[in-house]
């Protein structure tokens, strides 16, 4: 069913296609800056079929919070619309807890650091193109607009200030452990547009499928891992993203804006490398990662 999304989506789109008023052209280029918080965690097994125990060891990053600046272009050619999102975050506050079990479903713990997570970065890049039908009102009009498109997102977390929780030894010194994930893949959504007066309302909607998902990681205190790359994850996954804004005219060209982000991916049944410094390497089952990011931008936009 996923390999049919994007076949789907192009035939609905040329039904919306006939019969499609020609609005006039446009281009608009947007730029703004806000917050963001971003949750993300992982976990692996003791083995590659899941089990030995089902969850061996949880790496959880918690409230990432994020100063972060955010660019829009779309282009409206007619019955053809094209956009470009960039955002990039940085990272000055979280907490990472990184946990271990030699019992299943999380029993058994024998070992838990709580670390700080307060640096790193975030990026997210997306393109798409669709089939704009524009019908006009009194005052304004609306688009329904049937997308396909790609995109890239980033994070590079880091793990400091090391405390250990079990045992409880407390804290250690020269944690400087980083994690840095990769989502790559195609896209369906619809994006909507809604015009009154000086107020224009916009919507999307995003289904990301037959999505790759890597990380690699460079665990600095252990001895008997390689660095920098101590361990790597492959995965497929998929994701949400939904985002809302608004916008109010000053002038014919100049716009106010305000818009909200929301974010929600997941990748399933991966594998987990492990490189040692003896040149050997050891597999097992990289089980889930999850990852949900909201942000709020306000900003201004310029219209051709």
């Amino acid at each position: 069913m996923k390999k049919c999304a994007p076949l789907v989506l192009f035939l609905f789109s040329l039904l919306l296609y006939a019969g499609t008023a020609l609005a006039e052209p446009g281009f608009d280029f947007t730029l703004g800056a806000g917050t963001r918080v971003d949750n993300i965690d992982w976990n692996i097994a003791g083995d590659t079929t899941g089990a030995n125990p089902n969850v061996l060891s949880e790496l959880r990053w918690r409230n990432l919070k994020s100063y972060q600046v955010k660019a829009k272009a779309d282009a409206k050619l007619h019955a053809v619309y094209m956009r470009a999102n960039m955002d990039y975050g940085w990272i000055n506050s979280g907490v990472n807890q990184d946990s271990d079990y030699i019992g299943n479903n999380r029993t058994l713990e024998i070992s838990r650091s709580n670390n700080g997570a307060d640096s790193g970065s975030l990026w997210d890049v997306t393109v798409g193109a669709g089939i704009r039908k524009h019908y006009a009102a009194d005052g304004g009009g609306f688009d329904i607009i049937p997308m396909l498109g790609a995109s890239y997102n980033r994070q590079d977390l880091r793990m400091t200030d090391g405390f250990q929780t079990i045992p409880p030894t407390g804290a250690f010194s020269g944690l400087n452990s980083t994690y840095n994930a990769r989502w790559f893949g195609p896209w369906a959504g619809m994006d909507l547009v809604g015009a009154y007066n000086a107020w224009t309302f916009t919507g999307s909607f995003e289904y990301h499928f037959l999505t790759d998902y890597k990380a690699d990681a460079d665990w600095n205190l252990r001895d008997d891992f390689q660095h920098p790359v101590s361990f790597e994850h492959t995965a497929g996954g998929s994701g949400v993203v939904m985002a809302l804004g608004a916008d109010y005219a000053m002038s014919r060209k100049w716009s106010v804006n305000a818009a909200f982000d929301l974010q929600s991916w997941q990748a399933r049944r991966g594998t987990d490398r492990t490189f040692f410094t003896d040149g050997t390497t050891s597999d097992t089952r990289l089980n889930e990662v999850n990852w949900r990011s909201y942000a709020l931008t306000v900003g201004v936009k310029y219209g051709f």
